[in-house]
């Protein structure tokens, strides 16, 4: 019994990780941004547990005007969004996990979908667009790494003789495109005000997903990993405000495209240097 219980300790706190980060790394680095925001516009500074003290309230506030169908689909995300990070710290199959993460980003849609905010058909038509066009170029992920390391489980990165991102460079680039988008797509389908606190904890296990897979990149072990993930994490939570032009790349059609044609020249070259 006790070997058993020892076996299963490194999943357990994996499983804690997974669970308490994304939501502590996320709100303390919106604290700080609401800080900077705050000394630059000469208001009040505003504490650094701001985020969390906004959560706490928002539970508080009663669901009776909230759509049960709503309730249901934003659950539903918080919870394909936080086994898809679990598997990702547990090193699991790659394909599985990005279906659970198109079933999270799914559900937040339809949770929009039952809005009856006037604009909201617009933002949803908006997300609908960034999901479809996002999803491929993330299975064009998964097929380079299984062309690089010959397998779809993240476990063979480490076995890698190089960081992946020197063979599959413009693969990396999909996973910091899709999260620079992601502020402009998932979370304009947003909650009425009872049930953001969810939709902010569902995008937190999003991101924490997106950003591990690409903190892979750069590692070969789970916790480098994660560090490039938070690392990641804080530049691009910086990079729209230092540089407001890459908020019009994200944007820009011709940006999806170029990285669309980048990823099948990236994806042959490693077919061929390791394949034929």
């Amino acid at each position: 019994m006790n070997a058993t219980l020892l076996e299963l300790l490194p999943s357990i706190g994996i499983f804690a990780a997974c669970l308490l980060l994304p939501p502590l790394i996320g709100g303390l680095t919106e604290g700080v941004l609401y800080r900077f925001h705050a000394k630059g516009a000469g208001r009040t500074v505003p504490s650094l547990l701001a985020p969390f003290q906004e959560v706490a309230v928002n539970l508080r506030l009663p669901l009776t005007a909230v759509p049960n169908e709503q309730i249901l689909c934003i659950l539903m995300a918080m919870v394909f969004h936080l086994l898809a990070i679990v598997m990702m710290g547990l090193q699991r199959e790659l394909p599985s996990i990005l279906l659970l993460q198109a079933f999270g980003v799914l559900a937040l849609i339809m949770a929009g979908m039952s809005r009856t905010v006037p604009y909201s058909h617009l933002t949803i038509n908006h997300a609908l667009r960034a999901f479809l066009t996002a999803q491929p170029l993330l299975m064009l992920v998964a097929a380079g790494i299984y062309f690089a390391t010959g397998n779809f489980n993240l476990g063979g990165v480490k076995d890698y003789p190089r960081l992946l991102v020197v063979d599959l460079p413009f693969l990396f680039m999909v996973l910091i495109l899709v999260e620079l988008a992601a502020p402009s797509a998932v979370n304009e389908v947003s909650a009425s005000d009872p049930m953001l606190a969810f939709v902010k904890l569902a995008n937190c296990y999003r991101s924490g997903t997106m950003l591990l897979l690409a903190g892979c990149f750069f590692a070969h072990s789970l916790l480098m990993a994660a560090l490039a993930a938070i690392i990641l994490h804080a530049l691009l939570r910086v990079t729209p405000h230092a540089l407001p032009r890459a908020a019009g790349w994200v944007k820009a059609e011709w940006s999806w495209g170029f990285l669309y044609f980048a990823c099948g020249v990236n994806l042959l070259w490693i077919y061929i240097k390791y394949w034929m």
